[in-house]
């Protein structure tokens, strides 16, 4: 976990001063509150530093039992650098696009999963319900990396239950590295890099150890910020009028009067007392 840390505190701050230097910044939705319209520029894509931190971490410590997380997070890496760049790109990739190649790779993974873990007496449905979580954490992680320190103060929490294991000390170090740069006012963004590899670990991390029901609860924040975004388009859809004042869950909250770290603090909390709930719910 130390290494982890350090190393990506140090890639954090090199890939700042790279990003910098190429002129190369976060685009703002026009759409947005418009107070995040001054973030317009930030460094972005910070997913590389603190995922390659995690991985020399790991390389070095001890290793466990989930080395096929890595392949895991690494494909979904890739998918969240190109879903990044895609801004500068002649053609970007489609909605459609990305969640097929999201549910290709979770499959591959699915498919190893459930020889090393089983959560119904059907292989096939087990499959599927891997899959499932992994590509809906992968999004909804997604859509939680809004604000300033958001997603990596609720992926740090997460992986708090799980730090016996090499891969969850090292990931948890190298998010706590790029928290420092990442907490409030950011000096660089995680990207979609970052927050899919996140969600696709998290979520592996909890169906290798067997603990893929408490996810939902544990990771109450991320549903919350998916389902949001789900109700505003279905509610407006069905209305034309907005169920919230923006999604995801953490616009709207900003847009009622809550600062932008309150919300991020708050959301923290919440995350917490869902983990602890999840892990230690009916133990004395």
């Amino acid at each position: 976990m130390a290494l982890g840390i350090l190393f990506s505190w140090f890639l954090t701050a090199v890939w700042i001063g790279l990003m910098k230097s190429l002129g190369l910044g976060k685009k703002v939705r026009r759409d947005g509150p418009q107070t995040h319209l001054a973030k317009e520029g930030t460094p972005s894509m910070g997913g590389v530093a603190f995922l390659l931190a995690a991985f020399l971490a790991y390389l070095l410590g001890e290793k466990d039992g989930l080395v096929g997380l890595w392949l895991l997070a690494l494909g979904f890496a890739l998918l969240g650098l190109v879903d990044d760049l895609g801004g500068s790109a002649s053609r970007p990739l489609r909605a459609r696009e990305k969640l097929a190649l999201q549910a290709l790779m979770a499959l591959v993974f699915a498919l190893w999963a459930v020889r090393q873990v089983a959560y119904t007496p059907w292989p096939i449905l087990d499959v599927f319900l891997i899959a499932f979580a992994v590509v809906g954490a992968a999004n909804a992680f997604n859509f939680t990396d809004g604000l300033d320190g958001l997603l990596a103060s609720v992926t740090a929490i997460l992986l708090l239950p799980f730090y016996p294991y090499p891969f969850a000390q090292t990931l948890l170090g190298a998010v706590l590295g790029f928290l420092w740069h990442n907490a409030p006012k950011a000096k660089v963004f995680m990207g979609d890099t970052g927050s899919q590899a996140l969600g696709a670990a998290v979520a592996g991390l909890f169906v290798l150890t067997g603990k893929l029901w408490l996810l939902p609860l544990a990771a109450i924040v991320p549903v919350l910020e998916v389902l949001s975004v789900v109700a505003q388009v279905l509610y407006f859809r069905r209305t034309g009028r907005r169920l919230l004042r923006m999604s995801p869950l953490h616009h709207h909250f900003e847009l009622s009067g809550w600062e932008e770290a309150k919300v991020v603090f708050r959301f923290a909390l919440l995350t917490a007392l869902a983990t602890v709930i999840a892990f230690r719910g009916g133990m004395p």
